[in-house]
């Protein structure tokens, strides 16, 4: 049998069939499940009930994850995506969730980080006057909405769900019986439960994977280095991890 190239934690709340743990699984690695957050509804309930049951109020609907996209949706029940409603997503997976409620042609970010989005938008030009929406997580980022607002857009931000960090022994337990040389970090506030578990010193010496370079910088406000991903999705994730397998199998060629 042929061993997996890297033992890798997938650090991100996903079922073990789940869609970044498949994306390395067929490029031949091994997966260990090490989820350091977990996600918790909203704690205003009815504010994204009224945010979803008005949506033909609305002319764009932006999203950062897919959850975000299914609590909206979720929210909503028996109702598809307005025809109308513009939409854009940080992602190829945000975008087929978006497309998958009926939403047409979404624009989307190919780079991973919300950058390569807000660059995307502002070409599309036309915002002044114009209502958005951006369901999101509590502790999300608010770079697209702050610049949308600049161009003259009413943008409506509404709290989706919550990200919460599993108990440190939880963690902890689960990347010491699984002994990962790899990880891949999907968000900040996975960044931070990860290093507040395992430990700075722990993490500095494997391969990290950071899907985004705003995950990547909060890394660095933790004192480590991250190599990310080219495009914002897991399947991009996986190769760059592969990529690095390569370097090292040349590195140790005669």
């Amino acid at each position: 049998m042929t061993a997996c190239p890297l033992r890798v934690a997938v650090t991100r709340d996903e079922p073990v069939d789940g869609p970044l743990s498949s994306a390395l699984r067929r490029r031949g690695h091994c997966v260990v499940h090490c989820p350091v957050v977990s996600t918790a509804p909203a704690a205003d309930a009815k504010a994204l009930e009224r945010a979803a049951d008005g949506l033909e109020r609305y002319d764009w609907l932006i999203v950062s994850s897919a959850r975000a996209v299914d609590a909206l949706m979720g929210a909503r029940p028996g109702r598809g995506m307005p025809a109308a409603l513009r939409t854009a997503a940080v992602g190829a997976q945000t975008a087929a969730r978006l497309v998958s409620h009926g939403a047409i042609s979404p624009i989307v970010a190919e780079i991973a980080g919300t950058q390569d989005l807000i660059e995307k938008l502002t070409r599309v030009g036309g915002w002044r006057g114009r209502r958005a929406l951006m369901p999101c997580a509590a502790e999300g980022s608010r770079e697209v909405s702050e610049r949308l607002r600049a161009l003259g857009a009413d943008v409506d931000e509404v709290v989706a769900y919550r990200t919460l960090a599993r108990p440190l022994e939880e963690i902890t337990g689960a990347w010491q019986a699984g002994q990962p040389v790899a990880a891949i970090v999907t968000s900040p506030s996975a960044a931070r439960a990860l290093a507040a578990a395992v430990g700075p010193v722990a993490l500095a010496a494997i391969e990290l994977i950071a899907i985004g370079p705003t995950t990547a910088a909060a890394l660095a406000e933790l004192g480590l280095h991250a190599r990310v991903s080219a495009r914002a999705d897991f399947d991009s994730a996986a190769a760059t991890l592969s990529s690095i397998v390569e370097v090292m199998r040349e590195e140790q060629r005669p």
